[in-house]
């Protein structure tokens, strides 16, 4: 599907999942070179930058998140920026694309917010929508971080197991789907100097400084994480370890007295030695719960227990 939007002299041809004929009509309309029109055709896993005569041909990946905002893959989007024309291809609905789209047919409002004077300055209001959006779903996290923390000081600390490996795990995702922002960013500083000139070097710096700030809210929370699960990991340990003793301190209590019962079971004559009546029965029971309570004690006094 190809979308058209103009702005003062400004053109964005969106094409969303294109077929062959669409793909080939946009590329004869804007001259492109059939590498360019080859890469068009489907996705990539490599992102790039390259520098042609007309225009440069930039391919980034971004995270994509579902209803639930969980992370289910990247998704790649194709920009094409020429002096008066961007052209964007992506494969599946990008919602910061479209909400660009809905600002970019209210010229008056876009004016308001920014006065867009060529298709460089339009590339970087794109890429700051797409960053603010990531930044956005990264605020999900931000908020359950704290929450997660005071579970994990609260006796929670099994169930925080599972909802610290889906957080990790969402992070980790994120942080692969653009794991190579900063070095293609770095190279479009370069190449786009070249072609819109020394006074766009402000403008791709603005790109890359939006890149950082999710970058660093990324990194933060990943370093963050870590550490909680190593608290939460110590803190299992350690209530294991104290389950284990409790167990073990148990067990040496009852093993004298499973010992006297042991004695007193065996069944090897008929007339049992030393109980010959009801009240020897009871003095032994007593002697079980003695021996019980010295070792209790003893266990108190060396603060085993």
């Amino acid at each position: 599907m190809i979308s058209r939007y103009t702005y003062h002299g400004l053109a964005w041809i969106d094409l969303e999942s294109p077929n062959r004929e669409e793909i080939l009509h946009i590329s004869e309309e804007f001259s492109l070179s059939k590498l360019v029109e080859e890469e068009m055709f489907s996705g990539t896993l490599r992102s790039k930058v390259d520098l042609y005569d007309k225009f440069i041909y930039l391919i980034l990946h971004f995270p994509v998140f579902n209803k639930n905002s969980n992370l289910r893959s990247d998704q790649e989007l194709d920009f094409i920026i020429g002096k008066h024309f961007i052209i964007t291809v992506r494969y599946e609905v990008v919602e910061p694309i479209q909400a660009f789209a809905a600002l970019f047919e209210n010229v008056e409002k876009l004016d308001q917010h920014q006065k867009i004077a060529d298709a460089g300055v339009m590339f970087m209001e794109m890429m700051k929508h797409l960053y603010k959006a990531s930044a956005k779903e990264l605020d999900d996290i931000t908020s359950r971080i704290p929450e997660i923390e005071h579970n994990i000081f609260n006796n929670k600390e099994e169930a925080m197991v599972k909802i610290i490996s889906q957080t990790n795990r969402k992070l980790l995702d994120f942080k692969q789907a653009i794991r190579f922002h900063k070095d293609i960013l770095h190279s479009y500083e370069i190449v786009s100097k070249r072609f819109f000139g020394e006074d766009y070097t402000y403008y791709a710096g603005l790109i890359t400084s939006e890149f950082n700030k999710v970058n660093n809210v990324l990194e933060g929370h990943h370093d963050l994480l870590k550490e909680l699960q190593r608290t939460n990991d110590s803190l299992l340990s350690a209530k294991s370890n104290e389950i284990l003793r409790t167990f073990t301190i148990l067990a040496f209590i009852m093993l004298p007295l499973t010992l006297i019962t042991g004695i007193f079971s065996m069944n090897t004559i008929p007339g049992l030695v030393f109980i010959k009546n009801i009240a020897d029965f009871y003095i032994v029971i007593g002697a079980m719960t003695l021996t019980g309570i010295v070792m209790f004690i003893f266990f108190r006094m060396r603060k085993w227990i």
